[in-house]
């Protein structure tokens, strides 16, 4: 069965997402704060709502997913930035039984994050079909990109429990691909790959070029 390629966005349109929300509301210092913490650490939707205030050690930085989805427990981290909005969000969140909650303590609705992070990226422009899971799976192929192409460690961070699930990462990264055939490409006609000078140089005749069609 061929499994369908996820939608993934940018992380300057995630960047632009983030900054939506009004942190000097509740509503919108809470809104931040979830879509960092995803953006950052790859959670899903569940982890987010079933998120339980025993669970987070902010200073640590550290979220403890306990009996995730296919009972995966793991462990995951979250940036200085992030850090920041939970501290200023634990100071004065509705007590409940969830950390993440409605005004009122009651837990959150997973279709209303779905429309949140659908708004926000209307307001910004992007046109793409997004939600909750936009964040995970931009988050995953950011990850393993930069990540030296580390499958095993992004499976363990997204807690899947079987690779495959995973694997759909190494699809859409195309950046291996190109280089591969760029490299082959340069054997098969006997090119030898550009030192740093001649780069150089082509990238200052290109400036002299679009100065001079200015």
């Amino acid at each position: 069965m061929r499994r369908k390629i996820p939608t993934t966005l940018t992380a300057e349109e995630i960047r632009k997402i983030i900054d939506q929300p009004n942190k000097r509301c509740p509503t919108g210092l809470r809104n931040k704060t979830i879509l960092s913490l995803v953006w950052d650490s790859g959670a899903r939707v569940s982890d987010i709502t079933n998120l339980k205030p025993g669970n987070l050690n902010i200073s640590k930085k550290e979220i403890i997913i306990k009996n995730g989805k296919g009972g995966v427990d793991r462990i995951l981290s979250f940036s200085e930035y992030t850090q920041d909005l939970l501290k200023k969000y634990k100071a004065d969140r509705p007590k409940g039984e969830y950390f993440f909650s409605t005004l009122t303590g009651n837990k959150l609705d997973r279709v209303y994050l779905y429309s949140m992070v659908r708004r926000y990226a209307k307001r910004v422009g992007i046109t793409k079909k997004v939600g909750m899971h936009t964040l995970r799976h931009s988050f995953a192929l950011n990850f393993y990109k930069n990540s030296n192409h580390d499958l095993i460690r992004l499976q363990r961070i997204m807690g899947h429990a079987d690779i495959r699930s995973t694997q759909i990462y190494c699809y859409m990264d195309s950046t291996e691909v190109k280089e591969g055939l760029n490299e082959f490409y340069n054997k098969r006609d006997g090119l030898k790959p550009k030192t740093l000078e001649e780069r150089i140089k082509d990238l200052e005749k290109e400036l002299i070029d679009l100065k001079a069609n200015l």
